[in-house]
């Protein structure tokens, strides 16, 4: 009995060191926690705030510094309650950091990841980067049934980023209005009914609700958990869905919804698409470095091709011979060979260091490409040169090449502005107004209409590409849509 009682004392007082250490000072949250926390960076945190912790200025903001500093903010509900709110309902607003601006749009993470996974990440982030010596002595870490504590509240982004402002008061807020273009937004009238916009249907990826809407009928289909990116078959009949948080595609069937099948891929998915002759659907996985090769037909896994540093995103060439995937790691296109099902070369992309997101012209000799921070850039596939790279709205969003048109169309995850370029004359022609966190840009297969997912705003906003302006915007049923697919546009 009393070695039991002496085995108790001493696993107490090594739990203790663990927090506090021999001197009383400050110390770590239990390794399994911080190797936890890691992952979960690594895997959901790091392409926005880098495995350093630096962030990409202007873009997103650091973790390196900043985050223990807000932890450390007395104001309002105190730093430690905010950054479980941030964590939990996401963050919509202009912040400064050590006099740069970030026009932030981060999504929501509570109901994607665990109270358990929050927590450890939280622990992770406040230890890691140089923050731990920046914590005040009486720092706990953060436990699964704190953060469980601040779930179930109907909140915005928007609405944590008032909160922001009672933690860390006015030094912490860009000059902006989060509200100013909200005002805007709301007060525009719908030019067109929605079904005058959307003669074919189009499928919304809702991130944070992990549900596809089906619009303009406005259908909702549910069990989709952080549905991301989305992409039809050429017949229109599947519809393809990364699970960003589940490492899981899924096939949906566009009639009903029903999920045909459900596939591991690991980790983390991203870009999906289908081939245009139907037989293969591509997904990309980043931190495997590969990309995943499905059966359209059995949907079953054939392969995965290893491809690069951090792919993201694909687009094919006409005649499904080849795979364009973009390598945002190393700043190069990889070249998929669809007979061979091999990676066949990579083509290097000066002044797009990050490239992100691919679309293909109409005549398949030039490929679009959207940066990670703010910039497009085209690339001549005859002479493999990038012909020009224009600045953009910050952070990063979608692209498409208009069908039937000269114009290319970009969004920007950190702004509210999708930026309309001049294919033939290589010029910006217009930067218009959608709403906060546009990402996802797709029109309709005739070129009249451009669809854009407002993040933020949780809306899909339509723009007149004859006339360069918004006509509608049309509420979705659910928070942070994505991407978006529509028929005839691969």
């Amino acid at each position: 009995m009393v070695n039991q009682r002496i085995s108790l004392i001493s696993k107490l007082v090594l739990s203790i060191g663990l927090f506090y250490g021999a001197s009383g000072a400050i110390a770590a949250p239990g390794e399994d926690s911080i190797a936890r926390g890691k992952q979960v960076y690594n895997q959901q945190c790091a392409a926005c705030h880098q495995a350093g912790g630096q962030g990409i200025p202007g873009s997103f903001p650091p973790q390196k510094g900043h985050t223990a500093n807000v932890f450390n903010a007395s104001g309002g509900m105190g730093g430690r309650d905010y950054l479980a709110h941030v964590l939990q309902y996401g963050l919509t607003g202009s912040i400064d950091v050590e006099g740069t601006s970030y026009n932030g749009n981060m999504p929501a993470w509570g109901g994607s990841l665990s109270d358990q996974q929050i927590a450890d990440v939280l622990n992770y982030v406040l230890t890691a980067f140089g923050n731990r010596e920046r914590l005040s002595r009486s720092f706990q870490p953060y436990t699964a049934d704190e953060v469980n504590a601040v779930s179930g509240k109907d909140l915005s982004g928007k609405q944590v980023y008032q909160l922001r402002q009672a933690v860390v008061g006015s030094r912490g807020q860009s000059s902006g209005s989060v509200t100013s273009q909200d005002a805007s937004v709301a007060s525009m009238a719908a030019k067109v009914s929605l079904e005058q916009a959307i003669p074919k249907p189009i499928y919304a990826a809702v991130q944070d609700s992990g549900v596809v809407e089906r619009l303009p009928s406005k259908s909702t289909w549910p069990g989709v958990k952080g549905a991301h990116y989305d992409a039809l078959s050429p017949d229109g009949k599947q519809l393809m869905v990364s699970g960003f948080k589940t490492g899981n595609v899924y096939v949906m069937d566009t009639d009903n919804g029903e999920i045909q099948a459900s596939i591991a891929i690991g980790e983390v998915v991203q870009g999906v698409k289908v081939s245009p002759d139907g037989r293969y659907g591509l997904a990309v996985a980043p931190t495997q470095g590969v990309v995943a090769i499905i059966d359209m037909e059995t949907l079953s896994l054939v392969k995965k091709v290893s491809v690069g540093d951090t792919p993201h995103n694909i687009i094919f060439n006409k005649d499904s011979s080849l795979a364009y995937v973009t390598l945002q790691g190393e700043g190069a296109l990889a070249v998929v060979d669809m007979t061979t099902l091999n990676k066949q070369r990579a083509i290097p992309t000066p002044g797009l260091d990050s490239p992100h997101n691919i679309d293909i012209s109409g005549d398949g000799r030039r490929l679009w490409i959207r940066d990670f921070i703010g910039h497009v850039g085209v690339l001549d596939l005859d002479s493999g040169r990038v012909l020009k790279v224009f600045k953009v709205g910050a952070g990063h969003g979608g692209i498409d090449v208009i069908p039937n048109s000269r114009y290319v169309a970009t969004g920007a995850i950190s702004a509210s502005q999708v930026t309309v370029i001049d294919a033939d004359s290589l010029a910006i022609v217009a930067n218009l107004e959608v709403g906060t966190g546009p990402h996802g840009v797709r029109a309709s297969a005739d070129g009249r209409y451009l669809y854009t997912s407002v993040t933020a705003d949780n809306m899909i906003t339509i723009i007149d590409m004859g006339s360069l302006e918004v006509i509608r915007q049309e509420p979705v049923d659910g928070k942070f849509p994505f991407w978006l697919a529509v028929p005839g546009n691969p």
